[in-house]
């Protein structure tokens, strides 16, 4: 039997109980579904990249090396013996200011796998939230059937009692069955939806368990933080669409090229070789006709890439007004619910005290109780959908939790 079977056997002829495993953090879920999400590969694709460009402006070349080869005979006509062997190479050069911008786009690039990490961090956080506020309030729903669930039964067992003892009417009797299968189907329901929600999240975070307690409280925040990943992320997008106007501009003309020579000839058979040495520099002359479109085209991703800036802004503090709006709501709902559920509570107890007492029928206490059990899910949903607002806004101004 192996160590970790025999352990377990042990345990459970002794009534010994392994501990409990300690509940992970709300950050701790949101890395966990980090780490399974589609989307996880994009930052490193994009560090590559900006490797990329690190490598190239780190080469002493501006671009790829030629060599070439030449050879002269006249052995098809005269055949005098002249020969002649030209060998080359050709480097191409960096124009000024090009490799310290190809840096500069490196580094953008790196700073933007960062960013898209963030992102990331940033959207799963909003959707793991999302669920699990669902999930909270499809456990919410079914612990509050379950209670009213064995309330009815109990009530169900007196109203028996008193009928038995003649105290009141078997149509009673069936008014507290009918309340008790009504309970028991809403049981069924909320069973049900609580499974649908726990699939739902188990898709999202694989086999992560539900975080432990926590309460979020709201950003003091009254503006999108410059740091949001999405208007962070569009701002590079802009320095990119700027570092790529600058290359335009300095490539209005080719690279200038170095070539080097290296030469074998002789005049003729009886005439010795020599062996000579030689360098050329190519510097083209730059054109703006030439330039001109690829000039135009990064001019208009600039643009384009201010547009979508200009657009995120507006959007996300457009977000932000919604989710302050909505966080105030939910604020006033909840202290509306607490005083719904109080009152209510009080009610269905003096209600219950004067059934006891013969002072008021079961379906008086019923309406009562069925009010008290409304006010009481409302309360709950409304404490629910109150942090559900607040993380909402936290995300609205670019605040993940950590």
């Amino acid at each position: 039997m192996k160590q970790s079977a025999r352990y377990l056997l042990i345990l459970g002829l002794t009534g010994m109980t392994l501990p409990a495993a300690a509940a992970p953090t709300l950050g701790e879920v949101i890395d966990t579904t980090m780490q399974r999400h589609p989307d996880r590969r994009l930052s490193d694709a994009r560090q590559e990249v900006s490797e990329g460009y690190r490598r190239q402006a780190d080469s002493w070349l501006g671009g790829d090396p030629a060599l070439g080869l030449s050879w002269w005979s006249d052995e098809f006509n005269s055949d005098t013996g002249y020969r002649e062997l030209e060998a080359g190479v050709t480097l191409p050069l960096w124009l000024p200011g090009q490799r310290a911008n190809r840096r500069q786009l490196a580094d953008e690039l790196l700073v933007e796998s960062e960013v898209l990490d963030r992102l990331l961090r940033w959207r799963v956080a909003g959707a793991v939230l999302e669920q699990f506020w669902k999930l909270r309030l499809a456990e919410s729903e079914l612990s509050l059937d379950r209670k009213h669930l064995e309330s009815a039964r109990t009530l169900e067992e007196s109203v028996a009692r008193r009928v038995e003892a003649g105290e009141l009417p078997r149509s009673e009797l069936l008014m507290a069955r009918q309340e008790t299968l009504k309970r028991e189907a809403m049981v069924q329901d909320a069973r049900t939806a609580l499974m649908h929600e726990q699939a739902a999240w188990t898709s999202l975070t694989g086999d992560a368990p539900l975080p432990a307690p926590f309460a979020i409280e709201p950003s003091p925040l009254d503006h999108v933080d410059e740091q949001h990943p999405v208007l962070w992320l569009s701002n590079l997008a802009v320095t990119r669409a700027v570092a790529r106007v600058k290359e335009a501009r300095i490539r209005r003309r080719s690279n200038p090229t170095l070539s080097l020579y290296l030469k074998r000839d002789r005049g003729d058979a009886q005439t010795p070789y020599i062996d000579s040495l030689g360098a050329q520099v190519t510097v083209p002359f730059g054109s703006s006709t030439q330039n001109a479109p690829a000039l135009a085209e990064a001019r208009q991703q600039l643009a384009q890439a201010e547009a979508r800036m200009a657009r995120t802004r507006r959007e996300l503090n457009l977000k932000r007004q919604q989710a302050w709006q909505e966080l105030q709501r939910a604020g006033e709902a909840l202290a509306l619910a607490q005083r719904r559920s109080e009152l209510a509570r009080k009610r269905m107890t003096m209600s219950q005290r004067a059934f006891e007492l013969g002072e008021t029928d079961l379906y008086l206490l019923l309406q009562a109780r069925e009010q008290a059990i409304d006010a009481a899910r409302e309360l709950e949903r409304s404490r629910i959908q109150h942090q559900r607002a607040a993380a909402r806004y936290n995300l609205a101004v670019g605040v993940s939790p950590e």
